[in-house]
């Protein structure tokens, strides 16, 4: 699986390879003028949003995957369609502990840690997720602190 970094060339030698601009892409996805530029060069945001993503996987014509370095397709038990926005809701928090901790995780490590998160709540209501996305990610984070 691509690095963010690996994502954002891959991102702009697909641009320029469709004869776009970083000015035209941004305003065609539904963002301001520098968006992508930012994204590309400055590393912000760090990763792109859903919508973002979606929009640019259709103008640059290529599987959403080949835009993100977490993996889209979760097994979800045989329970039906991903709920994306429960998917969402587990990868900030993750980002967001990851930050506050000043921690790191391999891009393996980070991703069956989502996988497990979402495995065990991915049907549940986003009120019930919120709160067992934090009881799981503090659980997690005495783990790491164990070992």
């Amino acid at each position: 699986m691509e690095n963010t970094e690996e994502i954002r060339k891959k991102i702009a030698r697909l641009i320029n390879e469709r004869g776009l601009n970083y000015a035209q892409v941004s305003l065609a996805i539904g963002k301001n003028i520098a968006y992508i530029q930012q994204f590309i060069k400055n590393g912000s945001p760090r990763r792109l949003g859903e919508i973002e993503r979606h929009k640019l996987a259709q103008i640059l014509k290529v599987d959403e995957q080949e835009l993100t370095d977490l993996p889209l397709m979760i097994a979800s038990g045989g329970k039906g369609n991903v709920n994306a926005n429960i998917l969402s809701l587990i990868i900030e928090h993750v980002e967001n502990w990851l930050v506050y901790r000043k921690a790191t995780l391999s891009p393996h490590d980070k991703a069956e840690l989502i996988k497990l998160i979402y495995m065990r709540i991915g049907t549940e209501s986003m009120d019930t997720a919120l709160e067992k996305v934090k009881d799981f990610i503090e659980i997690y984070d005495e783990l790491r602190k164990v070992n």
